[in-house]
């Protein structure tokens, strides 16, 4: 089963940072989870949120600051902004990097991440492993035109929209830990032949950081790749759990 830094080793490093994907390669992570957003000045920037205030606490929308702002409000909390040209060029790991391609025009004609056949063609080209994920089946068509099937990823919307990603072209299908209850990885891949299903963490007590206890669940369960922010734990779980299913030799 993989495990999957989200947005890099975000418990030991700032999020979202050049740093914290550096990290999550180094601990061993299978890959590393980022969330591409743009300025008003139409720079692109690792940063989850659409606004500064859990981060800055500035009210600001990312779209409606320009970079040199965005970076002054962040540096005054001593916190850093990396662009996604920073990782393009200074990412040395073989680690793959899973895009969280948040897109949508809100209507008030400020930028926004706009992923189309041009968009993907570009990221094709880019000497990384990117695995593009996506929140929208048009999304999928269009980056399947690019990438294999094995480097699209559904961030669907719905837990009953699998099928809908996988026929578009995605390959791997993203479940909220939430949703297990109702649909589990054997249902996905039972429509879906030859998808992979990872899962999301996603606790009331813990958020997105995952347990030892939901990195063994999702294993035993046929999940294919868990999402969290706990790199390390997830690491030490499995290593563990592989070594004491080992066979013991004479």
């Amino acid at each position: 089963m993989k495990l999957i830094a989200h947005r890099g080793a975000s418990l030991e490093r700032q999020e979202n940072t050049l740093d914290s994907l550096l990290l999550g390669a180094e601990l061993g992570a299978d890959a590393v989870e980022c969330d591409p957003r743009v300025t008003g000045d139409g720079i692109v920037v690792l940063f989850h949120d659409d606004d500064l205030r859990r981060m800055a606490g500035d009210r600001r929308r990312v779209n409606t600051v320009t970079y040199p702002e965005m970076k002054a409000v962040m540096e005054n909390r001593g916190l850093k902004v990396t662009t996604l040209d920073d990782v393009f060029e200074k990412y040395d790991k073989d680690t793959p990097i899973l895009l969280d391609l948040t897109t949508g025009d809100d209507g008030t004609g400020v930028p926004h991440l706009v992923c189309d056949d041009r968009f993907f063609e570009r990221l094709s080209k880019v000497p990384l492993n990117v695995i593009c994920g996506i929140h929208f089946t048009e999304e999928a068509e269009s980056a399947s035109k690019f990438f294999p099937s094995d480097r699209i990823l559904a961030f669907m919307p719905d837990k009953g929209m699998y099928e809908d990603f996988f026929k578009a072209g995605s390959g791997i299908i993203r479940l909220w830990e939430q949703w297990l209850d109702e649909v589990k990885p054997a249902d996905v891949k039972e429509k879906c032949p030859g998808a992979q299903v990872y899962i999301m963490s996603n606790r009331p007590e813990t958020g997105a950081d995952g347990t030892p206890e939901s990195v063994r669940y999702a294993e035993e369960i046929g999940a294919d790749g868990v999402l969290l922010n706990d790199i390390r734990m997830a690491v030490s779980v499995i290593k563990e759990k592989r070594r004491d299913s080992s066979p013991i030799h004479a």
